[in-house]
């Protein structure tokens, strides 16, 4: 990493402090412990407000550090390197952040900005219904206006830390009809998750532990219409305006998590003997935990190259699907060959690889199905 030339010396000046933070707030030790114990990891998330880093990206006229994605895309590896969920926390408040910037009104911004800047809330996104998954044209929740307020009923699921205490959901709601076209008709709603009428159920998922998956139930909810984002019917504007930030952290965060996966497994290979030696001297295991380790560096080069172009302005959708792929799928691999490698010993919390593991097979689900991520880039290289 240290000889990319995607990286100026203050970048790599500023991955050497991530560094010393993850060591000492999202630690190995306090991953493992609240994975297991399924809770939100308030602490680390503090320590990455009190940094300033929700600021990192944002304009220093709104109290942030002006800073390229490059330095985004650096955080976000060091923070997963432990859990996936520690960069995922963090990444919903800058995407919400984000969002406001860029669509909210003046009040909005003045409302929300400063303290999810301050750690004192937090955000989210909810898109995916039961019907309404890879297909986000199908949204069903209903915002039925009501003259200074909307009324919204329906339901969302898979919606990642919408419960967590002070959370603010950035909420994809149906206010028209779908025809003609079907990406009409969505709008965007900041919706506070302790609103009267919303019921948030914690979901028994395999993977993001930490920050929480959850099933939520809106009944006569009452939204005043200030909490309106964007435009009327524009919504579908606002959830692809992020598209290559969001999968450039996503690819950024599958490549900090699998470094440590194939490094576990590295060191373990080389402690563990069978018959007379490291089981590391095999050919077979030796070979494949190489080309493990390969893959991971040619997915850090794919990330850091979508960062850097869109650092610079130049179109990159086509560079952060190809990173957000094949780094999800390559952290797959790697974790599937850690398991193999620790065997008995990977199935166990305190050896880590089983969290590696279960956080990978999601990423290739998440922020855009690998089959999604292939439609995408058939269309950037030509192919319908």
């Amino acid at each position: 990493m240290n000889a990319s030339p995607f990286f100026t010396e203050e970048h790599l000046m500023f991955k050497d402090t991530v560094n010393r933070f993850v060591e000492e707030h999202c630690s190995r030790k306090y991953a493992r412990d609240n994975d297991v114990r399924r809770e939100y990891p308030f602490e680390a998330y503090a320590a990455m407000a009190e940094q300033g880093y929700f600021g990192l990206c944002v304009p220093e006229e709104h109290g942030g550090m002006g800073a390229d994605v490059i330095y985004r895309a650096i955080l976000q590896e060091g923070l997963a390197r432990y859990a996936f969920d520690l960069g995922a926390v963090y990444g919903l408040t800058c995407w919400g952040i984000e969002t406001l910037l860029r669509f909210g009104t003046d009040a909005q911004r003045a409302k929300y900005i400063p303290p999810a800047l301050a750690g004192k809330i937090r955000m989210s996104i909810s898109m995916t219904e039961p019907n309404a998954g890879s297909d986000l044209s199908g949204i069903a929740l209903k915002a039925e206006d009501k003259g200074d307020h909307y009324l919204l009923n329906g339901q969302k699921v898979f919606a990642t830390a919408a419960g967590v205490k002070d959370n603010v959901i950035v909420l994809a709601a149906r206010t028209g009809p779908p025809e003609p076209q079907r990406h009409s008709g969505i709008t965007m709603f900041l919706v506070p998750c302790d609103t009267p009428g919303l019921e948030c159920r914690k979901m028994p998922v395999l993977s993001r532990r930490m920050s929480g998956t959850y099933e939520c139930f809106y009944t006569d909810v009452k939204v005043p219409k200030e909490n309106m984002v964007g435009e009327l019917h524009k919504g579908w504007k606002i959830l692809g305006a992020f598209l290559v930030a969001e999968r450039i952290g996503g690819a950024a965060m599958y490549v900090g998590n699998a470094q440590t996966a194939v490094d576990d497994a590295i060191r373990y290979a080389g402690e563990r003997r069978q018959f007379g030696q490291p089981i590391g001297e095999f050919q077979a295991i030796k070979h494949a935990l190489v080309d493990a380790a390969t893959e991971i560096d040619a997915a850090r080069l794919m990330t850091y190259q979508a960062a850097w172009m869109d650092a610079r302005g130049i179109p990159a959708l086509k560079e952060a699907s190809m990173a957000k792929l094949f780094a999800s799928e390559a952290g797959l691999r790697a974790t599937n060959l850690g398991m193999q490698v620790l065997g008995g010993y990977a199935q166990l919390p305190e050896y880590d690889m089983e969290r590696y593991w279960r956080d990978a097979k999601q990423n290739t689900v998440s922020s855009g199905t690998s089959q999604i991520q292939r439609n995408i880039i058939a269309k950037a290289i030509g192919l319908t």
